[in-house]
């Protein structure tokens, strides 16, 4: 270094002046370039992360209110497009793996559903997977009609009316109100899609014990009759006992009364001759009867006649 210095300083100063001016430029380019690096660099790490932030994923949303422990069916479920920023750990990228799940908690309407929100498969669990704890499911025979001519699948919500007696004297009245269906005939599961009704001779009701007795002797004593809620409609109806649909027996006391009412009013004797005692007259009702008449014979011996009275009969 020290020779490079003492050779610059025996050069003439035009030629010293052009060297120094040549490393500086020289040096400026290297700074340049350095820098052009570094701000490519970055920008690309910029792009990477804009890129990051908007790129998109698949999410599945619940489109009704899945309560706990019921089946999630297709028409439940709607997959989505959002933005990767968004989409927390563990959520549902696709429907079908929700699809005939059960709700492992209670998931709103226009949530995200997460993986750890559904159970076991049904088709895994069998059929009394559909059957909440603490629950009972009850199965009772229903005609077209009664049955909303097939339109009712599993996953539906009923009113159950039931309707005694004929003619003038027939009764109807709900004896149970918004009750889930959780089987048809012997359908547990709603196909996706499906468009058809369904018909089948019997249906089974998800209730509690209390209204499983109810129940059976509702449909054991009248017709049941089913009535189809829409989805979302769960406002509860008054519902009564059966047996208030039937006549209730008489008490002893209102027997009595009820006979007495049904009997004709009393005969009132004749009234008496003219003269004759009344009926009332002392010493008249505790006397003897007047004897009967006298029959009379006439004997003839000759011209000499005797009469001879005799008690008639």
């Amino acid at each position: 270094m020290r020779n490079l210095f003492l050779s610059l300083s025996r050069m003439p100063p035009f030629l010293m002046l052009l060297i120094i001016v040549g490393m500086a430029v020289m040096a400026t380019m290297m700074y340049m370039q350095q820098s052009q690096k570094a701000q490519q660099t970055i920008d690309q790490m910029n792009a990477a992360h804009q890129a990051e932030a908007n790129a998109k994923g698949s999410v599945v949303y619940a489109t009704k209110d899945i309560p706990e422990g019921t089946e999630i069916t297709a028409d439940a479920l709607e997959q989505r497009e959002e933005l990767q920023s968004k989409i927390p750990a563990g959520a549902m990228t696709s429907p079908s793996a929700g699809v005939g799940g059960m709700a492992a908690y209670p998931i709103t309407a226009g949530s995200m559903v997460l993986q750890n929100a559904v159970k076991a498969r049904i088709a895994q669990v069998g059929f009394e997977g559909k059957i909440k704890e603490g629950f009972r499911a009850v199965t009772f025979g229903i005609d077209s009609n009664a049955g909303v001519a097939g339109f009712i699948s599993p996953g539906a919500h009923v009113d159950i009316l039931c309707i005694t007696g004929n003619a003038a004297d027939v009764k109807a009245a709900p004896v149970l109100s918004d009750v889930e269906v959780i089987a048809v005939g012997t359908t547990y599961r709603k196909a996706p899609g499906e468009t058809q009704a369904t018909q089948a001779s019997s249906i089974t009701v998800l209730v509690n014990p209390d209204d499983a007795e109810k129940l059976v002797k509702a449909v054991t004593a009248g017709k049941p009759y089913l009535t189809l809620r829409n989805e979302k409609d769960h406002t509860p109806l008054a519902t009564v006992d059966i047996t208030a649909l039937f006549p209730k027996p008489l008490k002893a006391e209102d027997a009595g009364g009820e006979i007495a009412s049904s009997l004709p009013p009393p005969t009132l004797p004749p009234p008496p001759l003219p003269g004759a005692p009344a009926a009332g007259d002392a010493g008249v009702s505790n006397a003897p009867p007047p004897p009967p008449p006298m029959h009379e014979i006439e004997l003839w011996s000759g011209s000499k006649k005797e009469v001879l009275s005799v008690p008639q009969g």
